[in-house]
């Protein structure tokens, strides 16, 4: 539950938010990415979360499920 492993990354600079289903951000950290990124959360309730990833080429939302 404290690491999130983001993989397939392009090159370059990169930022994600994570968003609780209430719409509340809780979580947002910028990175240079090289492939793959493990980003440390805090400590977050179980629960459905939105993380949204944006990039040079474009963003992109997913849900994920914390136990």
């Amino acid at each position: 539950n404290s690491n999130l492993r983001i993989a397939g990354l392009q090159n370059g600079n990169a930022s994600v938010k994570i968003f609780n289903i209430l719409g509340k951000q809780v979580l947002q950290q910028s990175f240079t990415a090289n492939g793959s990124e493990n980003i440390n959360l805090p400590n977050l309730a179980s629960g459905i979360y939105i993380v949204q990833l944006q990039n040079e080429a474009g963003s992109l939302s997913k849900k994920i499920i914390l136990e």
